[in-house]
């Protein structure tokens, strides 16, 4: 992908089959933008409810629910049994923490660049942190993980697998493979991967969001459990929370939020749709062109370095600013003067890690040369 290549017919598909954005939108790290195909799939069913009946249109929509159920666990790497959804990764995360055995007083192990409300979520369930070994750049050491699966295993072993802050990537099928060997549980983190990194990963569990990568709706989020651990799940006792699932279904369908937004889940299965039939693979290499673009783009501009490393095989950016900046500002002026919608992270994302805010880029496929040098030429007169 070079300063002269123009959108190929694909990702110019993918542009065009999306409402026109107001600006130059590199924010999917918050939320992506929703297709046409997406935001009719919900307004149907929303329309459906108000003709029909709540219910009744659940009901009916039931073969897109279990199709979309099946086809988002196999993004997920497990069984559509495994798979629960919730308002939010968070939620997910709590239903997690609620069902799993654990005690207060286990150990989860994390690294420096753990996403910091993660971290926290722990600590309130009266687990102990433990620090991964990494590497220089961020990732998670496999010899040390080894090691320390030999030597004193913590409880829970957790990733955050595309880092929400900068360009780091982990490597979490290699991590499944030894945490396996070992017999402690992996979690995964997949609320920036899923879309956007491989998630079939062999994670004991995975939890992640609708509305980044896979660009989805708000408000629905999910949990995906390995079937080795169902039997060993903590599940709700509420005879009217039984009686709202299927009979016969898994302990993880126990998890999963009795009341929801069916529209907004009927819009996370038109997307996934979409994303299958552009190709899984072929979406994760343009992000990772994507991302690497937006580091050659940025890397030599006065005033800002980019975090973390140039070729990390991710469409997230972070831009330090080393002219004093106030990154507020600036980012409300990128938007309110030029159109260019992006993020301030601040140092609470990965405690352990940040030093200051950075400034977030997050493009999706549909980003090209011209929307970048935009982006370049705002931060230059930003200074």
């Amino acid at each position: 992908m070079t300063a002269d290549t123009a959108l190929d017919e694909q990702w110019q598909r993918w542009r065009d089959g999306r409402p026109v954005p107001r600006g130059i939108h590199l924010d999917t790290a918050a939320a992506g933008r929703c297709s046409l195909a997406t935001l009719a799939a919900m307004a149907a069913h929303a329309k459906l409810e108000a003709t029909a009946g709540a219910y009744v249109a659940q009901a009916e929509a039931e073969p897109v629910l279990e199709q979309g159920r099946a086809d988002l666990a196999g993004l997920m790497g497990v069984p559509a049994a495994g798979l629960a959804f919730t308002e939010s990764a968070s939620a997910a995360r709590s239903v997690l923490l609620s069902a799993w055995p654990l005690r207060a007083g286990d150990t989860v192990a994390v690294l420096p660049s753990e996403w910091g409300p993660n971290m926290s979520a722990f600590a309130d369930r009266g687990l102990e942190l433990t620090e991964l070994p990494a590497d220089d750049d961020g990732t998670v050491s496999l010899s040390g993980l080894e090691n320390l699966l030999a030597g004193t295993p913590p409880a829970v072993v957790h990733l955050t697998q595309v880092a929400s802050h900068r360009g780091l990537v982990q490597p979490v099928a290699a991590a499944a493979e030894l945490c396996r060997a070992a017999g402690v549980p992996l979690w995964v983190d997949a609320a920036q991967s899923i879309g956007h990194a491989d998630t079939a990963c062999g994670a004991d569990a995975i939890y992640a969001t609708s509305r980044k990568w896979l660009t989805g709706p708000r408000g629905v989020g999910m949990l995906a459990i390995a079937d080795r651990w169902w039997d060993r799940l903590r599940t709700t006792s509420n005879p009217l929370a039984r009686a709202s699932v299927p009979a016969g279904s898994s302990p993880v369908r126990l998890l999963e939020s009795a009341e929801a937004t069916v529209a907004g889940r009927v819009g996370l299965f038109a997307a996934v749709r979409e994303h299958l039939e552009y190709g899984p693979a072929r979406v994760r290499e343009r992000l990772a062109a994507v991302g690497l673009l937006t580091r050659q783009v940025l890397a030599d501009l006065p005033g800002w370095s980019v975090e973390g490393s140039l070729t990390a095989p991710s469409a997230i950016t972070a831009l330090r600013p080393t002219a004093g900046q106030d990154l507020h500002p600036v980012r409300d002026s990128l938007l309110a003067d030029h159109g260019i919608l992006t993020t301030t992270a601040s140092q609470l994302r990965a405690p352990r890690e940040m030093t200051g805010p950075v400034l977030r880029i997050s493009p999706h496929v549909d980003c090209g040369f011209e929307d970048l040098n935009r982006l370049r030429e705002a931060l230059a007169a930003a200074r």
